[in-house]
């Protein structure tokens, strides 16, 4: 990849995760980083830590820092596990629940304020090109 390209992908994905987050933010008084968390576990309800770590390619760390935040803005539970007390299952509050719903209205509004000017075909192969090249960055051996 050109070096060039390689730049421009990274400060187009810089400026849009802080526009969702300043958005996010001032509407909801979550960030991109907790929006994230509740989407992923809305996706995988009673999942456990390290799987939305997996999930969101980030350290368990960060995103136990983000469930203690969750957890004081009584957005999600973090349940016992019988077999294991290290280990926590996951799931939304009703409150999660519509704070997650705003958030992706609020994020719809943020994202046609960046790609609104492309096409539907455009912003379709759009997305299919990032999905291709995610699942080839996810790989051990992207030469493959």
């Amino acid at each position: 990849m050109a070096p060039r390209l390689y730049w421009q992908i990274h400060k187009l994905a810089f400026l849009l995760e802080k526009r969702a987050d300043e958005s996010l933010k001032s509407q909801l008084s979550i960030g991109f980083a907790q929006y994230k968390v509740l989407e992923a576990i809305s996706q995988n309800m009673l999942s456990k830590q390290n799987t939305i770590a997996e999930l969101l390619d980030q350290t368990e760390a960060s995103i136990s820092r983000q469930i203690k935040l969750l957890q004081k803005k009584k957005l999600i539970l973090a349940s016992s596990v019988m077999d294991n007390k290290r280990a926590r299952e996951l799931s939304l509050t009703d409150l999660g629940e519509d704070v997650l719903r705003q958030a992706e209205e609020t994020l719809n509004v943020t994202r046609a304020q960046v790609i609104g000017g492309l096409s539907y075909q455009e912003q379709s192969l759009l997305q299919e090109l990032f999905e291709r090249m995610l699942i080839k960055a996810r790989k051990k051996n992207p030469k493959s």
